[in-house]
Protein backbone atom coordinates (compact mmCIF):
# COMPACT_ATOMS: atom_id res chain seq x y z
CA UNK A 1 0.00 0.00 0.00
CA UNK A 2 1.44 3.39 -1.03
CA UNK A 3 1.41 6.31 1.41
CA UNK A 4 -0.82 9.19 0.37
CA UNK A 5 1.16 12.40 0.90
CA UNK A 6 -2.02 14.29 1.77
CA UNK A 7 -2.33 12.19 4.91
CA UNK A 8 -0.30 12.19 8.10
CA UNK A 9 2.35 9.51 8.57
CA UNK A 10 2.94 7.80 11.90
CA UNK A 11 5.90 5.60 12.76
CA UNK A 12 7.13 3.40 15.57
CA UNK A 13 10.52 1.71 15.62
CA UNK A 14 11.50 -1.03 18.04
CA UNK A 15 14.30 -3.31 19.00
CA UNK A 16 13.12 -6.64 17.64
CA UNK A 17 10.03 -7.81 15.77
CA UNK A 18 7.60 -8.80 18.51
CA UNK A 19 7.22 -5.31 20.05
CA UNK A 20 6.79 -3.87 16.54
CA UNK A 21 3.98 -6.28 15.66
CA UNK A 22 2.23 -5.73 18.98
CA UNK A 23 2.55 -1.96 18.59
CA UNK A 24 1.25 -2.16 15.03
CA UNK A 25 -1.79 -4.19 16.02
CA UNK A 26 -2.55 -1.67 18.75
CA UNK A 27 -2.20 1.29 16.37
CA UNK A 28 -4.60 -0.29 13.88
CA UNK A 29 -7.19 -1.04 16.58
CA UNK A 30 -6.94 2.38 18.24
CA UNK A 31 -7.80 4.74 15.40
CA UNK A 32 -8.84 4.91 11.76
CA UNK A 33 -5.37 4.41 10.28
CA UNK A 34 -4.00 2.19 7.53
CA UNK A 35 -0.82 0.13 7.65
CA UNK A 36 1.34 1.34 4.75
CA UNK A 37 4.85 0.14 5.52
CA UNK A 38 6.75 -2.34 7.65
CA UNK A 39 10.46 -2.96 7.47
CA UNK A 40 13.15 -4.99 9.18
CA UNK A 41 15.67 -2.16 8.97
CA UNK A 42 18.63 -4.19 10.19
CA UNK A 43 20.76 -4.26 13.34
CA UNK A 44 17.64 -5.50 15.21
CA UNK A 45 15.50 -2.44 14.34
CA UNK A 46 11.97 -2.93 13.00
CA UNK A 47 9.77 -0.06 11.80
CA UNK A 48 6.04 0.12 11.21
CA UNK A 49 4.23 3.04 9.51
CA UNK A 50 0.56 3.99 9.32
CA UNK A 51 -1.31 6.85 7.69
CA UNK A 52 -4.58 8.70 8.22
CA UNK A 53 -5.69 12.11 9.38
CA UNK A 54 -3.45 13.86 11.90
CA UNK A 55 -5.58 13.26 14.98
CA UNK A 56 -6.04 9.57 14.18
CA UNK A 57 -2.33 9.05 13.52
CA UNK A 58 -1.37 10.85 16.73
CA UNK A 59 -3.75 8.68 18.76
CA UNK A 60 -2.56 5.51 17.01
CA UNK A 61 1.14 6.25 17.51
CA UNK A 62 0.63 7.14 21.17
CA UNK A 63 -1.14 3.81 21.74
CA UNK A 64 1.44 1.92 19.68
CA UNK A 65 4.29 3.43 21.68
CA UNK A 66 2.68 2.33 24.96
CA UNK A 67 2.01 -1.19 23.69
CA UNK A 68 5.47 -1.76 22.21
CA UNK A 69 7.18 -0.33 25.29
CA UNK A 70 5.19 -2.64 27.56
CA UNK A 71 6.88 -5.76 26.15
CA UNK A 72 10.14 -4.53 24.63
CA UNK A 73 12.24 -1.52 23.75
CA UNK A 74 10.92 1.34 21.65
CA UNK A 75 13.77 3.14 19.87
CA UNK A 76 11.84 5.91 18.07
CA UNK A 77 8.40 7.22 17.14
CA UNK A 78 7.15 10.15 15.09
CA UNK A 79 4.09 11.77 13.52
CA UNK A 80 4.59 13.72 10.28
CA UNK A 81 1.45 15.78 9.51
CA UNK A 82 2.11 16.30 5.77
CA UNK A 83 5.35 14.70 4.60
CA UNK A 84 6.90 15.81 1.32
CA UNK A 85 6.57 13.67 -1.78
CA UNK A 86 10.10 12.28 -1.49
CA UNK A 87 9.28 10.93 1.98
CA UNK A 88 6.21 9.21 0.55
CA UNK A 89 8.43 7.66 -2.12
CA UNK A 90 10.82 6.32 0.52
CA UNK A 91 7.89 4.89 2.50
CA UNK A 92 6.70 3.19 -0.69
CA UNK A 93 10.05 1.40 -1.00
CA UNK A 94 9.11 -0.45 2.19
CA UNK A 95 5.44 -0.83 1.30
CA UNK A 96 3.52 -4.01 2.00
CA UNK A 97 1.74 -6.26 -0.46
CA UNK A 98 -1.99 -6.70 0.01
CA UNK A 99 -2.84 -10.05 1.56
CA UNK A 100 -5.80 -12.18 0.49
CA UNK A 101 -5.48 -14.29 3.64
CA UNK A 102 -7.50 -13.56 6.77
CA UNK A 103 -7.37 -14.57 10.39
CA UNK A 104 -10.29 -16.68 11.53
CA UNK A 105 -12.61 -14.98 14.02
CA UNK A 106 -11.37 -17.17 16.86
CA UNK A 107 -7.70 -16.78 15.95
CA UNK A 108 -5.03 -15.37 18.18
CA UNK A 109 -1.30 -14.93 17.61
CA UNK A 110 1.38 -16.00 20.07
CA UNK A 111 4.87 -14.56 19.61
CA UNK A 112 8.19 -15.19 21.32
CA UNK A 113 11.50 -13.47 20.60
CA UNK A 114 14.83 -14.69 21.95
CA UNK A 115 18.50 -13.91 21.55
CA UNK A 116 19.77 -16.89 19.57
CA UNK A 117 18.19 -19.59 17.45
CA UNK A 118 18.90 -22.36 19.98
CA UNK A 119 16.45 -20.80 22.41
CA UNK A 120 13.72 -19.99 19.90
CA UNK A 121 13.75 -23.57 18.60
CA UNK A 122 13.28 -24.84 22.15
CA UNK A 123 10.46 -22.33 22.61
CA UNK A 124 8.74 -23.37 19.37
CA UNK A 125 8.94 -27.04 20.30
CA UNK A 126 7.49 -26.39 23.75
CA UNK A 127 4.73 -24.17 22.39
CA UNK A 128 3.37 -26.73 19.93
CA UNK A 129 3.66 -29.58 22.42
CA UNK A 130 1.81 -27.61 25.12
CA UNK A 131 -1.27 -26.50 23.20
CA UNK A 132 -3.23 -26.75 19.98
CA UNK A 133 -1.28 -24.15 18.01
CA UNK A 134 0.63 -24.23 14.76
CA UNK A 135 3.83 -22.47 13.85
CA UNK A 136 2.99 -19.88 11.19
CA UNK A 137 6.15 -17.83 10.99
CA UNK A 138 9.79 -17.32 11.83
CA UNK A 139 12.13 -14.34 11.50
CA UNK A 140 15.79 -13.60 12.05
CA UNK A 141 15.73 -9.86 12.70
CA UNK A 142 19.57 -9.74 12.80
CA UNK A 143 22.23 -9.45 15.48
CA UNK A 144 20.92 -12.62 17.11
CA UNK A 145 17.27 -11.70 17.68
CA UNK A 146 15.02 -14.53 16.48
CA UNK A 147 11.22 -14.74 16.61
CA UNK A 148 8.63 -17.47 16.19
CA UNK A 149 4.88 -16.97 15.63
CA UNK A 150 2.11 -19.43 16.39
CA UNK A 151 -1.62 -19.27 15.70
CA UNK A 152 -4.54 -20.83 17.54
CA UNK A 153 -7.38 -19.75 19.79
CA UNK A 154 -6.66 -17.33 22.63
CA UNK A 155 -6.38 -19.87 25.44
CA UNK A 156 -4.18 -22.15 23.34
CA UNK A 157 -1.84 -19.28 22.43
CA UNK A 158 -1.67 -18.20 26.06
CA UNK A 159 -0.75 -21.71 27.16
CA UNK A 160 1.73 -22.08 24.32
CA UNK A 161 3.53 -18.81 25.01
CA UNK A 162 3.71 -19.58 28.73
CA UNK A 163 5.23 -22.97 27.93
CA UNK A 164 7.69 -21.45 25.47
CA UNK A 165 8.85 -18.82 27.95
CA UNK A 166 9.24 -21.45 30.66
CA UNK A 167 11.26 -23.71 28.36
CA UNK A 168 13.69 -20.91 27.55
CA UNK A 169 14.03 -19.95 31.22
CA UNK A 170 14.81 -23.57 32.08
CA UNK A 171 17.77 -23.30 29.69
CA UNK A 172 19.14 -20.53 31.91
CA UNK A 173 18.24 -17.42 29.94
CA UNK A 174 15.33 -15.02 29.46
CA UNK A 175 12.97 -14.45 26.56
CA UNK A 176 13.53 -10.97 25.11
CA UNK A 177 9.82 -10.39 24.47
CA UNK A 178 6.59 -12.34 24.20
CA UNK A 179 2.93 -11.54 23.70
CA UNK A 180 -0.45 -13.01 22.82
CA UNK A 181 -2.60 -10.93 20.46
CA UNK A 182 -6.29 -11.92 20.65
CA UNK A 183 -8.21 -11.29 17.43
CA UNK A 184 -5.31 -9.72 15.52
CA UNK A 185 -6.19 -6.90 13.14
CA UNK A 186 -6.65 -8.16 9.58
CA UNK A 187 -3.87 -5.89 8.29
CA UNK A 188 -1.36 -7.88 10.35
CA UNK A 189 -1.64 -10.58 7.70
CA UNK A 190 0.38 -8.26 5.45
CA UNK A 191 3.21 -8.69 7.97
CA UNK A 192 2.82 -12.27 9.13
CA UNK A 193 2.61 -13.53 5.56
CA UNK A 194 6.18 -12.28 5.04
CA UNK A 195 7.35 -14.69 7.74
CA UNK A 196 5.33 -17.69 6.53
CA UNK A 197 7.63 -20.68 6.86
CA UNK A 198 6.35 -22.16 3.60
CA UNK A 199 7.73 -19.10 1.79
CA UNK A 200 11.05 -19.30 3.63
CA UNK A 201 11.76 -22.95 2.86
CA UNK A 202 14.17 -23.57 -0.05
Amino acid sequence: MRHNGEKALGMIETLGMVPAIYGTDTMLKTADVTLVSYENVGSTLVTSMVNGDVAAVQAAVEAGVAAASSIGKLTASNVMPRPIGAVSDIVAVHGLEESTEEFSRSSALGLIETFGIVYVLEAADAMVKAADVRVVGYENVASGYISVLVEGDVSACQAAVAAGVKAVEQMGTEVYSSVVIPTPHSDLKKITSIYDIKKLLP
